[in-house]
């Protein structure tokens, strides 16, 4: 594998950028106070990657936040994203002529954009209890019609997640105006994983191979439309939950240098369908869980996911009080927070440490382990917990992703 530790093409990118405002466009995340007993969305997250992964899990429905608000920062189009329990990070779009408002979760481990319909039946509490797409108030609407679902794992999970049908109409991220994006407008959606949601739908960021139905992603209508120049977008995370202004960007068109320190260090996309790639090792009090295994970066999820069998001897080296508890939610004594192990993720012969304090999730007084499983499943998923620490940029031009130690 080819290790990349490149100062020379982040200059020349941050070249390019200063030659046009046009080059990159940057969203800001607005941060929420956490609640005090929200331990529950771990289960919630759970629910939502079982339907990306098409494997099995369950969950309750995360609480209300409010609607993030728009601003504009130094002469780039800027928005405010909420963030839900530093578990969920969401972005406002509009779609439609004139355009109707949704806050969608960015989500790298899927492709599709979907928003709720105004076809939804007035018994989907969920769909309901959120904003509406309604083509008949779109002058630049057009009509598709082809069927659109989204189905678990088994039948015992509920067969099918969601469904509805395709629509195609002008969807506006950042000022960024996509002609012609189609998208899915849901009418049915399972109220326990929705009804509480502070988003109305879903904004994909993966790659083209793995969008439902085939339709092609927003970001790749981004690039073709010369609405961003480079193919490559990236994200920070701000993790104390504390600021409702400033939780972080999005940057669509390229990156922004202020936001990490050092050099980014690439690794290659091993597949491309999620931004997948191979993890030389896992290392957690002097035992190692990996060996030259796939990895996925999701920012849908704030959990580390790993292969069930390293979970059982990570719990024991955490200690957790709940073991044998089958929701994959697991509870740690808060007062041995400081004493526990760092975990260390080699990727492309660099390594990326998390310290006790960035994968415990804690709630009040309730402490969880972010390390889960999700059965069936061979793949780690380093999610929000290891973003937070790290400045992530994806590249579709060269098929890689950047790493580097986010500034806080």
């Amino acid at each position: 594998m080819e290790v990349k530790w490149n100062c020379c093409k982040l200059m020349l990118i941050l070249a390019l950028c200063s030659s046009a405002v046009e080059c990159r466009r940057r969203l800001k995340v607005g941060r929420r106070r956490n609640p005090q007993a929200s331990h529950l969305n771990v289960q919630n997250e759970l629910k939502s990657l079982s339907m990306k992964h098409k494997l099995n899990a369950t969950t309750t429905a995360p609480e209300t936040e409010t609607a993030p608000e728009t601003t504009k920062d130094h002469g780039s189009s800027g928005t405010r994203l909420g963030n839900a329990f530093n578990t969920e990070y969401y972005l406002p779009v509009t779609i439609g002529t004139p355009p109707q408002e949704f806050i969608l979760l960015i989500d790298t481990g899927s492709s599709n954009l979907w928003v709720p319909s105004s076809k939804c039946p007035a018994t989907v509490k969920s769909c309901v209890s959120h904003n509406q797409y309604d083509s008949k108030s779109s002058s630049s609407y057009v009509a598709n019609g082809t069927a659109f679902t989204i189905e678990y794992a088994s039948k015992s999970e509920g067969g099918v997640a969601l469904s509805g049908i395709l629509s195609q109409d002008t969807v506006t991220i950042a000022e960024l105006a996509i002609q012609r994006q189609v998208f899915a407008e849901i009418t049915d959606e399972p109220e326990a994983t929705f009804l509480s949601s502070p988003f109305d739908g879903m904004f994909g960021l993966g790659y083209a191979s793995i969008s439902i139905g085939g339709v092609t992603p927003p970001f790749y209508n981004l690039v073709a439309q010369g609405l961003i120049k480079h193919p490559v977008f990236s994200i920070y995370l701000n993790r104390n939950g504390t600021n409702a202004t400033d939780g972080g960007e999005l940057v669509l068109g390229g990156i922004d240098a202020t936001l990490f320190s050092g050099c980014l260090t690439y690794v290659p996309v091993s597949q491309q369908g999620y931004w997948q790639f191979v993890m030389t090792s896992a290392v957690l009090g002097g035992k190692t869980f990996c060996t030259h295994c796939q990895a996925i970066l999701d920012v849908g999820t704030s959990l580390l996911v790993a292969p069930t069998a390293a979970i059982k001897k990570i719990n024991q080296l955490l200690a957790v009080l709940n073991p044998k508890d089958s929701s994959g939610v697991f509870l740690v004594n808060c007062s041995t927070i400081a004493s526990l192990p760092t975990m260390v993720f080699t990727i492309a012969r660099k390594e990326f440490p998390l310290q006790p304090s960035d994968y415990i999730l804690q709630y009040g007084e309730t402490c969880v382990s972010s390390f889960t499983s999700l059965a069936g499943s061979d793949l780690w998923i380093l999610g929000e917990v290891f973003m937070g620490a790290y400045y992530t940029v994806y590249d579709m031009g060269y098929n890689q992703i950047g790493l580097a130690t986010a500034m806080h």
